[in-house]
C-alpha cells in the first residue's frame, strides 16, 4: 500500500511529463510503423531527444530556478517541435490564411515568449498541471503498448498488394538459359523523347541515336502506370498494379509507407533470387536484406517515419531550399539540402559505374536510381553547375528549359555507365533502363497525361527484341524481359495509369 501511495505522490509532484513526452513520441511512432524501424534505431533517437531535452530544461531552469516552471516551459517546446507538422496541416485545412510558415512560426514564438513570461509571473508549483500531464501521457503510453502488443501477437495484414490471376507466378525452369547480370537503371522523372519532342520541342535524337548504335530497343511511346515514384517503381519490380489504394485522389503518407513494403519484398528480385542471383541495391530504397547505401542525415534513415512531422524535417523540406540562397542562407548548410541530391546521385554513379569489376562470379540484379533529370536542375546542356539561387528560385513552377538542360547532362551520365558495363565481355549484361515517370509539369491546353511518358531502352545480350513492344508500360517491363531472357510464359497486363493525387492538408 506504502509503494502505492508513493506512486501516487510521485505522480502529483514529480514532472515525469517532461520525459515521457519524448518517450511518448518515438514509442507511438515506433508502434504506428512497427516492422519498418528497427529497435536500436528507435533506441539512438530516443536518446538523441532524451538528452536534447535535458539540455533544454537545464538552460531553463537557470532562467526560473524552479523544477516545475522549467519542465512546464520545455514540454511546450517539445509539443511544438514534435507536433509541428500535425498542427500545421491542420491550419492549412482549417485556416488556410494562417499556415504560412512566417505567421505560424510567429505565432508559436509569441505563445512561448508569453508562456514564458506568465510562469515568470507566477510563481507556483503547478500540481494540477504536473497531474495532468503525467496521468495523459501514461495514458497514451498503455495505450500504445496495448497496441503493440496486439500487432507482435496477431500480426496485421500488409494493406497493399499487387493483382494476382493466378497464373503468372508460375515460373517455368530453363536450364539451358544463360543468366546475365541485370542492371536496372531508373533516372527519376525522364521522359520520353517522343514527349520531349511533342510537349517540350526538345531534340533528344542523338542520345536515341547513341543508344540504338550501342544495340538499344528503345520503346518510344512506353509508359508508367503511376506518375509518383514509390508507385511506379513498386508496380514495375511486381509486374503489377498495386492493389488496396483507398482513394487515388487523396494519398496518405500510410500510402507511402504501404507501397514501399511492396518495393522491399518484390516479384522480380524473388524470381531472380529463385535463379540464385545476387541483388546489389544502389537505390534510395531498401530491399529485402538490402538497405538503401544512401544516408541522408546524421540518425538512421528510416527513423524518418517518426521525425518526418517534427518542425525541423517540416520547415526543412518546405522551406529549407530558402537557407541556401538570398538573405535567408546560412553557408553552414551550403549544399545541405540543396545540394543533397547530387550528392547522392554521384555516389551512385560511382558506385554503378565500378559495378562491372566487382563481380562474384554470381549473376547480379543491381538496381540504380538517380534523382535525375528531377529538380534540382543542376547542370545546364554544357555540363556547367548551375548557380545556388538560380536552383532555390525553381523550387515551384515550369521550368521546361532548366529541364531539358538537365536532360543533356543525365544522357552523359547514362553513356558513361553504359559504356562502363559493356566494356567487360568477359560478363554480358542486360541493361533496362526507365524513366519512373515523366516531367510533373502542368501545362497550359496540354492534357497531364504527358506525366506518364517515360524513358524506355533496353539492352539484351542476344539482341532478341521480338517480344517487345513500342507502346510497352511498366508492368510489363520485366514480363517481357524475362519471357525473352528466361524463356517463360508471363502474360502480359493490360497497359493503364492511373492518376493520383496526395492528400489535402
Amino acid at each position: 500500500m506504502n509503494i502505492f501511495k508513493k506512486m501516487g505522490r510521485v505522480i502529483r509532484q514529480q514532472p515525469l511529463y517532461l520525459l515521457l513526452l519524448p518517450f511518448f513520441f518515438v514509442f507511438h511512432g515506433f508502434t504506428v510503423n512497427y516492422g519498418l524501424i528497427s529497435l536500436q534505431d528507435a533506441l539512438i533517437l530516443l536518446v538523441t531527444y532524451m538528452a536534447t531535452t535535458g539540455v533544454v530544461y537545464v538552460l531553463i531552469w537557470l532562467f526560473y530556478r524552479n523544477r516545475s516552471r522549467a519542465a512546464l516551459l520545455t514540454t511546450l517546446l517539445l509539443f511544438f517541435y514534435f507536433f509541428f507538422g500535425t498542427l500545421y496541416d491542420f491550419l492549412e485545412t482549417h485556416i488556410k490564411w494562417l499556415h504560412r510558415y512566417s505567421i505560424v512560426l510567429s505565432v508559436l514564438l509569441v505563445l512561448v515568449i508569453g508562456m514564458a513570461g506568465y510562469l515568470r509571473k507566477n510563481k507556483k508549483e503547478y500540481t494540477k498541471a504536473t497531474f495532468f500531464l503525467n496521468i495523459l501521457l501514461l495514458i497514451y503510453l498503455l495505450v500504445d503498448a496495448a497496441g503493440l502488443v496486439k500487432k507482435i501477437i496477431f500480426p496485421e495484414p500488409e494493406k497493399f498488394s499487387v493483382y494476382s490471376s493466378g497464373n503468372e507466378d508460375i515460373y517455368k525452369p530453363c536450364n539451358d538459359c544463360s543468366n546475365p547480370d541485370i542492371y536496372f537503371l531508373v533516372f527519376d522523372e525522364y521522359t520520353s523523347s517522343v514527349n520531349l519532342s511533342e510537349t517540350f520541342h526538345y531534340d533528344n535524337s542523338l542520345f536515341d541515336s547513341l543508344l540504338t548504335d550501342r544495340g538499344f530497343y528503345l520503346a518510344l511511346h512506353s509508359y508508367s502506370n503511376y506518375h509518383f515514384t514509390p508507385f511506379s517503381v513498386a508496380s514495375i519490380l511486381n509486374m503489377n498494379y498495386v492493389n488496396g489504394i483507398e482513394n487515388i485522389s487523396s494519398i496518405s503518407g500510410q500510402d507511402y509507407l504501404n507501397v514501399e513494403r511492396l518495393i522491399k519484398n518484390n516479384k522480380v528480385i524473388n524470381f531472380l533470387s529463385a535463379r540464385q542471383y545476387d541483388v546489389v541495391n544502389y537505390s534510395i530504397f531498401d530491399l529485402a536484406g538490402n538497405p538503401s547505401p544512401v544516408e541522408v542525415s546524421l540518425l538512421p534513415v528510416k527513423t524518418k517515419l517518426i521525425t518526418e512531422q517534427t518542425l525541423l524535417s517540416r520547415a526543412m523540406r518546405d522551406i529549407g531550399w530558402r537557407l541556401n540562397t538570398g538573405r535567408f542562407q546560412l553557408k553552414s548548410l551550403a549544399g545541405n539540402p540543396l545540394y543533397n541530391n547530387l550528392n547522392i546521385n554521384n555516389k551512385l554513379l560511382e558506385l554503378v559505374k565500378s559495378a562491372p569489376a566487382k563481380s562474384t562470379g554470381k549473376p547480379r540484379f543491381i538496381y540504380v536510381h538517380f534523382e535525375m533529370p528531377h529538380w534540382p536542375f543542376y547542370f545546364d546542356n554544357q555540363s556547367r553547375l548551375r548557380n545556388q539561387a538560380v536552383l532555390a528560385a525553381e523550387f515551384t513552377g515550369v521550368h521546361i528549359a532548366s529541364y531539358t538542360a538537365y536532360i543533356a547532362y543525365t544522357n552523359s551520365k547514362i553513356m558513361e555507365i553504359i559504356d562502363a558495363v559493356q566494356s567487360n565481355p568477359q560478363r554480358p549484361a542486360a541493361i533496362v533502363i526507365m524513366g519512373d515517370h515523366g516531367y510533373r509539369a502542368h501545362l497550359d491546353n496540354i492534357p497531364d497525361n504527358h506525366f506518364f511518358k517515360n524513358l524506355n531502352a533496353v539492352y539484351l545480350p542476344g539482341k532478341d527484341y521480338h517480344l517487345l513492344k513500342d507502346t510497352i508500360s511498366g508492368v510489363n517491363q520485366f514480363r517481357l524481359v524475362f519471357n525473352t531472357l528466361f524463356k517463360q510464359s508471363l502474360p502480359l497486363l493490360k497497359d493503364s495509369t492511373v492518376f493520383l493525387k496526395d492528400k489535402i492538408k
